[in-house]
């Protein structure tokens, strides 16, 4: 008796579970919407650098150099906040000797690594040439390893371009289902991520002395715009 009365509790769970898969019916699409923002902040990744047969001797160089380089930042009144440094390393430089076949021991090295935020974008292309040293020097410089731009009103625009995200999956959803003969009941769930803004550009440049800047022409750089992309993906229930 128990058996029989086991076998009909699994058959009642078997035909539950299974109408329950039933009930749950979706349609799930994915949708996305973009925009275009003209770029008001420039962040530059700077490389204050230097080396000499001393350690004391490289730190030297390195600060005076980083001095030229704070009195650019002072000239574009670029503020405190907007100025990082990310790194400082002193490492030992070495050269391979072919007599002795073994690396020798030839200086020091000094690196100073900065991420500065210029909020004048139109500043950008002097703001580059400003950051050569008046002084002709081959043992210390500036290097710039990359250039991003991007925008304080980002947030206000992805919250602005959701919607239009989330209206595009409907739009999607309606066209599924009417042509799947069925109806969309409501909504399950909804996720979203967002995308968008022009990778850094590298710059790599050497700016260690006064002759490059005489010979250069003004350095001009291309803001272009960047696109502000939200992905919206949907769960919609339907009968």
């Amino acid at each position: 008796m128990k058996q029989y009365v086991l076998a009909g509790l699994m058959a009642v769970c078997m035909v539950s579970g299974a109408q329950a898969l039933a009930d749950n019916r979706y349609i799930v699409v994915s949708g996305f919407a973009e925009r275009g923002l003209d770029p008001n902040l420039v962040n530059l990744n700077i490389e204050v650098w230097s080396k000499a047969s001393t350690a004391k001797q490289a730190q030297g160089l390195a600060a005076n150099q980083f001095k030229q380089v704070r009195k650019t930042l002072e000239d574009f009144k670029i503020k405190k906040e907007d100025i990082q440094t990310d790194n400082y390393s002193l490492n030992p430089e070495y050269e391979y000797d072919q007599k002795l076949r073994q690396n020798k021991m030839v200086g020091f090295r000094v690196s100073q690594s900065l991420t500065v935020t210029l909020r004048k974008v139109e500043d950008a292309g002097n703001f580059l040439d400003a950051l050569v040293a008046e002084k002709k020097t081959m043992d210390a410089g500036v290097n710039v390893s990359s250039l991003s731009w991007d925008s304080d009103k980002r947030d206000q625009t992805e919250t602005a371009t959701l919607g239009e995200a989330v209206r595009a999956t409907r739009t999607k959803a309606d066209e599924i289902a009417k042509a799947a003969g069925v109806k969309i009941k409501g909504v399950s769930k909804i996720s979203h991520g967002v995308s968008g803004g022009l990778p850094p550009q590298p710059v790599f440049r050497n700016f260690g002395g006064a002759k490059m800047m005489a010979e250069a022409a003004s350095t001009d750089v291309a803001a272009g715009q960047i696109k502000v992309r939200v992905e919206v993906t949907a769960e919609y229930e339907i009968n």
